[in-house]
């Protein structure tokens, strides 16, 4: 075996050893950091999420509140109505808005719906008697038969309610406003499909009432799960049931500037493949480049090498050839390094047949 070959297979052996140590390294902390992203991002992205919805909820809170705030009696009926009609309650957001007396009948509402009835067993009358109040999603019980007598599906609302005080401070109404569950629940849908979330919101008697991802009841036992219902915001690494490992991040206590709680917390998962793509092409990037960059310096040895032996190659010709007898042509003397100028002295003193004088 030539020299230059051991040399190259010793070169090649150990670069490879090292590059497949550093891609072992490499690996490990590409892991580490695909972790930590995957953590940030559950948790930029569920705080974003959580704030789309809690400031369009808010919007329509201070409506309520301001228009609260705004009356002073409630004498005037038709000026009551006016008011409501000036709120332009539509299906899309807010489905009803009407203000009651503290008996509970309703003075003034949307299109004229349930004025005259009495809702005093109602919550958001209620809690609206004594401040402001946001309540959980709910069945429609009484405006189900105004505003959808044929559907199939059961109108949902939540609602907002605030009293309506007088100079002295004194409660004379309360007003009150059914916002629309559909509306509510395309927020969440929208910003979840856009941030590549899964969202699920738990109310506080721990029951989930919303949810982006086709789930069953076993998802009640994952620890993320649990530490919403407690009110508990953290980040989680977890299995669910459905075998795939999320990035979790729980939200606690949905809510925003003045608008009174709903009690919800927010739950939002991230699969990790969703952010695996440019990692595995960075990746698959360093190992080419890694691969070609042992390929290029084992070259570039076997290159040298081949330029540094060749005196060597050359001396140990010519010797062999002069210990046969042979003729052997002129080889020039090399100076370069100090191994090969004592072989290329050795050489010429034999030529000359000088050899018993000791070499320099």
């Amino acid at each position: 075996m030539q020299l230059r070959t051991l040399l190259a297979i010793v070169v090649g052996i150990t670069t490879l050893i090292a590059l497949v140590v550093l891609s072992g390294v490499f690996s490990a902390g590409l892991n580490d950091y695909r972790s930590e992203t995957a953590e940030q991002a559950v948790r930029v992205r569920a705080t974003t999420l959580g704030t789309m919805l809690e400031r369009s909820l808010h919007e329509e809170w201070r409506n309520v509140e301001l228009a609260a705030a705004a009356i002073t009696s409630v004498a005037d009926r038709q000026a009551l109505q006016d008011r409501i009609d000036a709120m332009g309650a539509t299906n899309e957001k807010v489905s009803w808005i009407g203000i009651a007396a503290p008996d509970g009948t309703v003075l003034a509402s949307t299109r004229g719906m349930l004025v005259g009835e009495n809702v005093g067993q109602r919550d958001w009358f209620q809690q609206g008697l004594t401040g402001p109040f946001a309540g959980d999603v709910h069945d429609a019980l009484l405006l189900a038969r105004l505003m959808q007598p044929e559907a199939s599906d059961p109108l949902r609302f939540v609602d907002f309610s605030a009293p309506v005080l007088d100079a002295s401070g004194n409660v004379i109404a309360v007003l009150g406003a059914h916002v629309n569950w559909q509306w509510v629940r395309g927020i969440v849908d929208e910003a979840a499909q856009l941030l590549e979330l899964d969202a699920i919101v738990v109310n506080r008697e721990g029951t989930i009432i919303l949810s982006t991802a086709v789930i069953d009841e076993s998802v009640a036992e994952v620890n993320s799960l649990q530490a919403a219902r407690r009110g508990v915001a953290g980040v989680f690494e977890e299995t669910w049931p459905d075998g795939v490992r999320y990035q979790v991040f729980t939200v606690p206590n949905l809510t925003y500037g003045s608008m009174p709680p709903f009690g919800w917390s927010l739950v939002a998962r991230l699969d990790p493949a969703a952010l695996a793509g440019p990692q595995q092409r960075f990746q698959t990037r360093f190992g080419l480049a890694a691969i070609a960059a042992w390929a290029l310096v084992l070259a570039a040895f076997v290159f040298v090498a081949g330029i540094l032996i060749m005196p060597l190659r050359r001396i140990s010709s010519a010797l062999l050839a002069q210990a046969r007898g042979q003729p052997v042509t002129y080889v020039r003397e090399h100076r370069r390094f100090k191994e090969v100028q004592v072989l290329s002295e050795v050489l010429a003193r034999l030529q000359s047949g000088g050899l018993d004088a000791p070499p320099r």
